[in-house]
């Protein structure tokens, strides 16, 4: 048993893009919860459960990762949690979940689409796009207004206790590295060894709350609020904007790290201890994308991590070898540590095999490739041969689930529209994920994050011994089959008893106007055009200047009279047949977008006609 009265546990967080609004609804819930129930322990109010829940890791992908750096800042101080019953008046920036994924920067006549659909991030923003360039097919400058207001304005609260996260509480989000990272492989051959030269693109930052700021050697950038200026902040921004970058829909991002972090840390490392080749003296800088691209559910890394921290426990009594065999136990009778996946789309819709049909022209397998590259790369090998255990205590999750009348809805997320990027068209629609994220995480804890009495749990005996019949009526689920891991209890006004919570509202469905997203299609144009009138933007490095072959010179060499009259005729004629295109293909291109858009709300159930 790895402790005797606390359950260990990380929270991996997938992508979803704007439906990232979902799992922070989770995540205000889950602490809402944990916070009551640590402040029923502080009253010692009669029937409260005397054990310990303890969060050590925090890892997120895309949405997920920007939502886990939001949580590591958010609890540095209080702040209120936002319902159904209450969110219509909270306008300011109290909670930072929902402020961060439900208002954004929105504002009265300022909505998203408006911001991400205007140009300034091309055309006037010379600190941050010196060069003009286009970097996203939206304007992504908002995600850099939101991480800094976050980060920047959060120092931690000294009369802040949070018992149920980690002194120490580690923090990681994905990458996908578009440098990537170099390693060799040495072969025998005909002519004795050789280096074969490989590169990998999938990446992670690891953070680690360290209030000391000293560096422990073992890739984990230390980091801490304690001060207003806080540790290693900016690389906090960078890992949560990078991580979110959507590729091509959003802006990517720059991340530069000192070496250290790179080869001190075994989470970057392949196979057999060996090295990615990092110059150890040179700060390791690369442009960086969205890390759901690679590892949208970086279960298998949260896992790693919780293991590691067990084995450094072990290896502190002195028993090195029970260190080196250490696994997570998965049993309902002594499991002590356990993984929360909020999972906003899992991916449950799987096709039969007998609807297949093998196409094989290009318009067809080309598609197909770039899906099958993405699958299999976030395919998980180590985690196939539990894939089918219905006892392993390792895995909880956290799923959006919509019901009508008791009846489960096909579409359950609203901003899972345009493959989630549906969210920033309305606000209405991230308000309705955030509270259903709530609600979801409620039902959750009360009904399936729990453990069966029967399995005689040593913490959970523990944790609720000694309660009276009629305390443990009230928290049990499941017909007093079995009892919660976090009790979700609430403190009655007296300050001396306990109560159940209200059940979280269903907030309703959502629906888009028809007219404001017709609306949007001139503003559509514009961008399209200033996309268009700046793609050729950004210097090439000089030394990779394309040098034409001299052979290819040779042969393509134009005559006098072509340079001298046809070429100027052709060139100009060149400039109008663009000019023609560029306007024609931006109104297309436009109509088009809305079209997809209008389609794929309207399938949801979330356009409302009105015109």
């Amino acid at each position: 048993m790895e402790n005797q009265h606390t359950f260990r546990i990380g929270i991996a967080m997938a992508g979803a893009v704007s439906a990232g609004a979902y799992t922070a609804g989770a995540m205000d819930y889950l602490l809402e919860a944990l916070e009551s129930w640590q402040k029923a322990k502080d009253l010692c109010l009669p029937g409260t459960p005397k054990h310990n829940v303890v969060i050590e890791v925090l890892t997120g992908a895309s949405a997920g990762g920007m939502t886990a750096v939001i949580t590591a800042a958010a609890i540095q101080k209080n702040f209120p949690h936002v319902n159904a019953r209450n969110f219509f008046s909270h306008v300011g920036t109290e909670n930072p979940l929902y402020d961060s994924w439900v208002n954004l920067t929105e504002r009265p006549k300022c909505d998203m689409m408006g911001q991400m659909l205007d140009s300034n991030d091309i055309t006037s923003s010379p600190e941050l796009n010196p060069k003009q360039e286009v970097r996203s097919l939206f304007n992504s400058l908002f995600i850099e207004k939101i991480a800094r207001r976050t980060l920047d304005d959060t120092t931690k609260d000294p009369a802040i206790n949070r018992p149920y996260f980690a002194g120490n509480f580690e923090l990681l989000t994905t990458l996908t590295n578009l440098r990537g990272y170099n390693y060799e492989l040495e072969f025998i051959t005909a002519t004795g060894k050789r280096k074969d030269r490989m590169t990998m693109h999938k990446d992670l930052v690891h953070f680690q709350l360290n209030p000391s700021g000293e560096y422990q050697d073992d890739g984990k950038i230390p980091f801490h609020f304690n001060t207003p200026d806080g540790l290693n902040k900016d690389l906090l921004v960078d890992a949560a904007i990078a991580t979110g970058a959507f590729p091509g829909g959003l802006a990517s991002r720059v991340v530069i790290r000192d070496p250290k972090f790179i080869n001190d840390n075994h989470l970057l490392k392949i196979t057999h201890g060996k090295k990615f080749l990092v110059d150890p003296l040179v700060d390791y800088n690369a442009v960086c994308v969205d890390g759901g691209v690679i590892n949208n559910e970086p279960y298998d890394l949260t896992e790693t991590i919780m293991t590691d921290r067990r084995k450094d426990e072990i290896r502190g009594s002195a028993n090195k070898e029970e260190a080196k065999h250490f696994k997570l136990s998965k049993s309902a009778s002594d499991f002590g540590s356990t993984i929360l996946m909020i999972d906003p789309f899992p991916s449950d819709d799987v096709k039969p095999d007998a609807n297949y049909f093998d196409l094989q022209a290009i318009k067809f397998t080309l598609p197909q490739l770039f899906g099958a590259m993405r699958q299999q790369l976030m395919v998980k090998t180590d985690l196939l041969e539990r894939a089918y255990s219905d006892t392993d205590y390792t895995r909880f999750m956290v799923a959006p689930i919509r019901t009508k009348k008791g009846k489960t809805q096909k579409y359950s997320i609203a901003c899972g529209s345009l493959g989630g990027f549906g969210g920033f068209f309305s606000k209405q629609f991230r308000i309705h994920d955030y509270l259903l994220g709530r609600r979801n995480c409620q039902r959750f804890i009360q009904q399936y994050f729990c453990v069966p009495v029967s399995a005689n749990h040593p913490i959970i005996k523990f944790g609720y011994e000694n309660l009276s019949p009629e305390a443990i009526t009230m928290i049990q689920v499941n017909n007093g089959i079995s009892l919660p891991i976090i009790p979700d209890i609430r403190i009655a006004e007296d300050q001396k008893s306990l109560i159940l919570p209200p059940e979280e509202e269903e907030f309703p469905y959502p629906s888009v106007r028809l007219k404001y997203l017709l609306n949007l299609e001139k503003k559509i144009q514009t961008r399209f055009g200033v996309v268009l009138d700046y793609i050729k933007n950004g210097d090439n490095p000089e030394d990779v200047a394309h040098q034409v072959n001299q052979v290819v010179q040779k042969i393509r060499k134009k005559s006098w009279l072509y340079n001298a009259f046809i070429s100027p005729v052709v060139k100009h004629a060149t400039k109008c047949f663009l000019w023609i295109g560029k306007c024609a293909g931006k109104k297309i291109a436009a109509k088009k977008f809305i079209d997809t858009v209008v389609t794929d709300m309207d399938e949801r159930g979330l356009l409302q006609k009105d015109c």
